[in-house]
């Protein structure tokens, strides 16, 4: 089973030792149809028939005062439109449009769940930029098998958010997260893969701010850890004394601390020991 990397901003090394993982509201995930005001507004193509130009050429013809009816029948007023016909029916179509406003996502639906974001690659330097402070953060690899995530639903079974928040009754257990997958939807398809836990919030071990927002705690199953990847702007001092905390800590003995480094001649991240 393929490894999960988690990357977490300068405080995730705090949270490691402290045995937790932050997770999310969704609406504080980077996902504008998450946010509570996001709305879509979708405008329909009408289609016009032979009959729907005919219907509406009768309803003219019976606004015309009685006095030009009665000099003028309708097939002649019908045979006279059909030079205006295509002007016609572009005030048809502006009339029959239609704009409607919706909300993509029922964000009180899950307003009690938690979100932790994981992705199949640690190498990825917008999520680096983005997610780990850019480059003075670190990155957690998961042994995945050896998790207590619910990993039935890893790769041919995951479901996304949409499927899993009709789930209403579904309780956490200790230790087990609900697993399940993002699909790419964009045109430009990327090779990373994000997967995503999901917990509901009155199951948090604790819940505490960071930089004003809210972080729910979650218990870190500390023998899944296999790697801690260090930042590419993290110093060689904050390296080695990573290095030597883990090494002496009882949870984490058994983990690799290595850190990302860019390689010149290829611009791409490369991990290299401490």
């Amino acid at each position: 089973m393929n490894p999960l990397y988690c990357y977490l901003a300068s405080e995730g090394l705090v949270f490691l030792k402290r045995g937790y993982l932050p997770f999310l509201m969704p609406q504080q995930l980077p996902e504008p149809w998450l946010q509570d005001s996001s709305c879509y507004k979708s405008v329909s193509k009408p289609t016009l028939s032979a009959q729907d130009f005919r219907q509406y050429l009768q309803q003219q013809y019976k606004k015309l005062p009685g006095h030009l009816r009665e000099m003028v029948n309708f097939e002649y007023f019908e045979k006279q439109s059909q030079g205006q016909r295509e002007k016609i029916e572009l005030a048809m179509l502006a009339q029959k449009q239609s704009l409607k406003t919706a909300k993509p996502f029922q964000l009180e639906r899950v307003k009690d769940w938690r979100i932790l974001s994981l992705f199949s690659g640690w190498d990825n330097l917008s999520l680096w930029h983005q997610s780990a402070a850019a480059g003075k953060g670190l990155v957690i690899e998961f042994d995945v098998a050896k998790s207590g995530f619910q990993t039935s639903s890893y790769n041919d079974q995951a479901q996304h958010l949409a499927a899993v928040q009709q789930t209403v009754n579904w309780q956490p257990m200790d230790d087990l997260y609900y697993f399940f997958n993002r699909p790419d939807t964009s045109e430009m398809k990327t090779t990373e893969v994000e997967w995503r836990l999901l917990r509901a919030v009155k199951a948090a071990d604790r819940i505490i701010a960071v930089q004003k927002a809210e972080r729910a705690m979650y218990r870190l199953p500390a023998k899944a850890v296999k790697r801690i990847i260090l930042g590419y702007r993290c110093s060689t001092e904050y390296c080695l004394e990573v290095r030597s905390y883990l090494s002496k800590d009882i949870n984490y003995r058994h983990v690799e601390c290595l850190q990302a480094q860019l390689d010149p001649s290829t611009l791409r991240l490369q991990q290299v020991a401490i």
